[in-house]
C-alpha cells in the first residue's frame, strides 16, 4: 500500500478553496471558481499558485494603481522544501518564496487526505478578517 508521501506526489489542479468558521460563515478570497496549480515532486520540493479567474486586465503600459492593487491581491504562490509527517498525516513547507513577503522563512502548515484521485489540505485555524476560520483546499491528480 502506498505511504502518504507516494500518493502525494504529482501535478495537482484545484477544484475548490474556502475558509470556514465555526459558526459556518465562509470565506472564498479567491472567487466561486478559482484556478490553481500545485507540484509536488519526489526531490522533496513543491510549488503552489492559486489565482482568481476574474481578475481584471492590466490595460497599457501604465496601469492604474487600482489595478496592480487587485492583480496582486488575486494572486498568490510560494515554493520550498516540504515534509510529510505519515504518522500524523500532515504536510508542511518551509518557504524560499512567495507572493506575500512575510511568508520567506516561514512554514505553511496542512492537514493531508490523498486518494488515487485527489489530495484534500486542511489548514490548522486562520485569522480571517475577524474570526477564526479553517481552509479547506481541494486538489485533483493531473500528472
Amino acid at each position: 500500500m502506498a505511504t502518504l508521501s507516494e500518493k502525494i506526489l504529482g501535478c495537482w489542479r484545484l477544484v475548490s478553496y474556502e475558509f470556514k468558521s465555526a459558526d459556518g460563515q465562509v470565506f472564498q478570497q479567491w472567487g466561486k471558481d478559482p484556478i490553481g496549480l500545485a507540484i509536488i515532486d519526489k526531490s522533496g520540493y513543491m510549488s503552489v499558485q492559486i489565482m482568481r479567474r476574474d481578475r481584471p486586465l492590466l490595460a497599457g503600459k501604465s496601469p492604474a494603481p487600482e489595478a496592480i492593487k487587485a492583480a496582486f491581491q488575486g494572486y498568490t504562490a510560494y515554493f520550498g522544501p516540504y515534509q510529510v509527517n505519515e504518522k500524523d498525516g500532515t504536510f508542511s513547507t518551509r518557504v524560499e518564496g512567495a507572493v506575500i513577503p512575510d511568508w520567506v522563512g516561514g512554514e505553511q502548515f496542512r492537514y493531508a487526505e490523498v486518494s488515487d484521485t485527489q489530495v484534500v489540505f486542511r489548514t490548522p485555524p486562520v485569522r480571517v478578517g475577524k474570526t477564526e476560520a479553517v481552509g479547506r483546499l481541494v486538489w485533483e491528480k493531473i500528472g
